[in-house]
């Protein structure tokens, strides 16, 4: 049973990642208003790399090793300025831990994230950019739902499916190779929270943890001129 307590505490959570985006946001509009004056140009390309997941989360019975991550940004730039959406998905498996059963359902992962990067430096063509990204995570159960056999008595679990919000930054060296064309390195550290249920003793304790995720990726974007 979840207390009035936990709720309030749940409901500070949100509005506090909420905060997090906007000043994201505001960061990102501040600084396009006093770029100089540049061209716009859009970017956008696939990408793909690994995803880290928060250890912890083994204490959930989720597989932690690393998995592919894949995806698609979009970047609108002027100057030293950029922001774009990003949209990627990864997945792992997360164990029952009834006795008697091995079955593992997947865990499907789909993030969408507003991003806003600012240009760090340059040299000799190569840029190093600093991001912060904000937006929502969704976690989708394959299968949803599993009934096993534990003594002749037939348990069913429900996997509903998740939507949280999620929040981080990261940082991007980038090179345009041609006019129309560029490729970036993008190493990000991301955050989020769960409402959780374990375990301790004889005990089933319930809370709202927060857990971290690291991804490395590399992406290729085609780049037009907007002026």
């Amino acid at each position: 049973m979840i207390t009035s307590t936990q709720r309030h505490s749940f409901r500070q959570e949100r509005w506090r990642s909420l905060a997090k985006i906007a000043a994201v946001m505001l960061f990102v509009l501040h600084t396009a208003s006093v770029a100089r004056a540049d061209d716009w140009r859009l970017a956008i390309g696939p990408f793909v790399g690994a995803v880290v997941f928060d250890q912890s989360l083994s204490n959930y019975r989720w597989d932690t090793r690393p998995a592919i991550q894949t995806g698609l940004q979009t970047t609108l730039y002027r100057g030293r300025v950029g922001a774009g959406i990003r949209l990627w998905r990864t997945h792992t498996t997360q164990s029952t831990g009834i006795p008697g059963t091995t079955d593992a359902p997947r865990v499907n992962l789909t993030g969408v994230d507003v991003v806003g990067a600012v240009r760090a430096l340059s040299y000799r063509g190569v840029e190093l950019w600093g991001s912060g990204h904000g937006g929502l995570l969704h976690l989708g159960y394959d299968p949803d739902q599993l009934t096993v056999n534990t003594g002749g008595i037939p348990i069913t679990v429900d996997y509903k499916p998740i939507t949280e919000w999620d929040f981080g930054v990261g940082i991007e060296i980038r090179r345009e190779m041609t006019r129309q064309m560029a490729l970036s390195l993008q190493g990000d550290w991301s955050s989020f929270a769960l409402d959780t249920a374990r375990r301790v003793g004889a005990q089933i304790v319930e809370s709202r943890e927060r857990f971290y995720g690291w991804s490395l990726r590399l992406q290729a974007s085609w780049l037009m001129d907007l002026n």
